[in-house]
């Protein structure tokens, strides 16, 4: 077998702090599994009841749908009237917050962690995402670390965000990039 010479997942060891125990980490997997997953559709009330028992911050009228997975709903704020579509996955190794009015369709990650490709050890990183209000991410979206996407702005369907978007803009692409202004009646 060859030296590594970019990365040795044998020296790899997770070492960020997921600010609950293990246990709790695997009550809340379960609870998910037999209790989230396959409630039925208009059931957000119940679904907002366990994710705010396992600490997440939900707002008023916010519709998560049952297929969408909340990794450690301690680091998620969500603000009223929100939708979180089918198959959405908000890995929340670090917070994420959700301002009001906001819309993820179908099918889109937002991811709070890495790993640092420069590091012969591949040590997990990570940073927060914030949503401003107003926000609509369309379906198949890709949301990356550290980012901040400003009050208004829409990403369009399959884009790759990996850096912050401005207020009001239409963003699209991969990597995605604000291509023109959002109307506003």
């Amino acid at each position: 077998m060859q030296e590594s010479k970019y990365q040795s997942l044998q020296k790899y060891s997770y070492h960020l702090e997921r600010e609950r125990s293990k246990i709790f980490i695997l009550i809340y997997n379960l609870v998910y599994g037999l209790f989230i997953r396959y409630s039925p559709r208009p059931f957000f009330e119940y679904r907002n009841w366990i994710y705010r028992a396992f600490g997440a911050e939900i707002g008023k009228k916010v519709r998560i749908s049952s297929s969408a997975k909340l990794y450690y709903p301690w680091n998620i704020q969500i603000g009223n009237y929100c939708w979180i579509g089918d198959n959405c996955n908000l890995y929340s190794i670090d917070k994420i917050k959700i301002g009001d009015n906001v819309a993820l369709a179908h099918n889109i990650f937002i991811s709070t962690a890495s790993h640092d490709v420069a590091k012969i050890n591949f040590p997990t990183i990570r940073q927060p995402v914030v949503l401003e209000d107003e926000v609509w991410i369309a379906s198949n979206a890709f949301i990356n670390m550290g980012v901040t996407i400003h009050r208004g702005a829409v990403i369009g369907s399959c884009a790759v965000v990996t850096k912050d978007m401005p207020e009001g803009y239409i963003c699209l692409g991969f990597p995605a990039k604000p291509i023109k202004i959002r109307n506003s009646n």
